[in-house]
């Protein structure tokens, strides 16, 4: 298990490192606008079909995020780290059930796309994920 959630601690690490930096230099909306374009013509390509792609994005998402504060739970046994990780993935959760909720807006014909992602949260999960996953992988270091 300890290597799964290093794996996945890892992975995430990596996976957010771009952003972060982007975020840190204070230009994120350059790679911000490059996704929302990307996006967009993902979605223009797949038609119908990206609906429920996204859906399924949003549900895989949410089961790999559990899965990955479970292990955290489960292998990590430093109470500061645990109670971060606690409000960590309500925070998440959140995120992903605004997330959610802009994209319904969206596939119902009420929201455009450029106003479904809110910048300011996806800029606070990037930052988080980013600082947990190296903690994760700090913490794991020492066990």
């Amino acid at each position: 298990m300890e290597i799964t959630l290093g794996f996945l601690a890892l992975s995430i690490f990596l996976l957010y490192s771009v952003y972060f930096i982007k975020i840190i230099k204070g230009n994120p909306e350059s790679f911000e606008l490059e996704l929302l374009s990307s996006l967009a013509n993902w979605m223009i390509e797949k038609g119908a079909k990206s609906q429920v792609r996204i859906w399924l994005m949003l549900l895989f998402s949410l089961l790999l995020e559990a899965s990955y504060f479970l292990l955290v739970i489960l292998i990590v046994a430093n109470p500061v780290m645990l109670g971060f990780t606690v409000l960590f993935a309500a925070f998440e959760l959140l995120h992903l059930l605004v997330l959610g909720l802009a994209f319904k807006r969206f596939f119902q014909g009420q929201k455009v796309l450029k106003e479904v992602f809110n910048w300011k949260m996806e800029r606070s999960s990037a930052l988080l994920f980013f600082t947990y996953s190296l903690l994760v992988l700090i913490n794991l270091w020492w066990i």
